[in-house]
């Protein structure tokens, strides 16, 4: 066997493994691209669900609220039945801001306001208007562990929007309320719906990412490819 003919057989399986890799590399690019394809599904998906998310985050944080809400009621009624919690408003102006509420109405038996971290709140009465607001509370008076929770809605006091949830008082006859304004609520909303539309673009920047680098890749991989052909002509004719 010539050394001609050696170096020619040596080259040719350089080239034979060269343009194995560029097949295969091809494939690769394929699948990348697929890839690629499915973020960018599942980037719109995850658009739509975060449009979904967002429709339903109110009833979701409504559920939410009733229960801390109703958990911080029964747990002022038993500290006022164990005369452990002051009636003062500046001293419930402090209470408030520790349980993460903004507002407290206690009543007496009569349903008048005895005690709230409001002072122009002490000594108005819920009323017995079944049409206004606070009147679901009043039923309150005549249990002994009542739970009432409303939506959002325009308060009695000072047509407000607030979301309020009350208790039965356990020392004697009378209501246990606290309330959050709807600005603290929807605030809440609004960040959760963030996190869902924060990753359906983030899903949507790493789609971009990927087909950014599957094009370099590819341009990568045609040059290459080209050069290999100009440089392996010779031997691609002879085989």
């Amino acid at each position: 066997m010539s050394e001609h003919t050696f170096v020619s057989e040596s080259e040719i399986i350089k080239k034979n493994i060269l343009f194995e890799y560029i097949r295969n590399q091809k494939d690769a690019i394929t699948d990348l691209n697929g890839v690629s394809t499915e973020i960018t599904l599942i980037s719109i998906n995850a658009a739509i669900e975060s449009a979904h998310a967002a429709a339903g985050i109110c009833q979701m944080m409504d559920r939410v609220l009733n229960n801390m809400m109703v958990g911080n009621c029964r747990m002022i009624a038993k500290l006022i039945a164990a005369n452990a919690l002051s009636l003062n408003s500046l001293d419930l102006d402090c209470f408030v801001k520790w349980i993460g509420v903004d507002e407290i109405y206690i009543t007496d038996k009569n349903a008048i306001t005895v005690g709230s971290n409001k002072m122009d709140a002490l000594g108005w009465q819920f009323p017995d208007d079944p049409n206004s607001q606070a009147y679901a509370f009043r039923c309150l008076l005549n249990e002994n562990e009542g739970v009432v929770t409303q939506p959002i809605r325009i308060r009695d006091l000072d047509s407000v929007m607030f979301k309020f949830v009350g208790v039965s008082r356990l020392d004697q006859p009378g209501i246990v309320q606290v309330g959050l304004k709807a600005d603290s609520i929807t605030q809440y909303q609004s960040e959760i719906g963030n996190v869902f539309g924060l990753l359906a673009t983030e899903i949507r920047n790493l789609s971009n990412k990927v087909s950014s680098s599957v094009k370099i890749i590819k341009d990568s991989t045609t040059n290459i490819e080209k050069t290999s052909m100009n440089h392996y002509l010779p031997l691609i004719n002879e085989s």
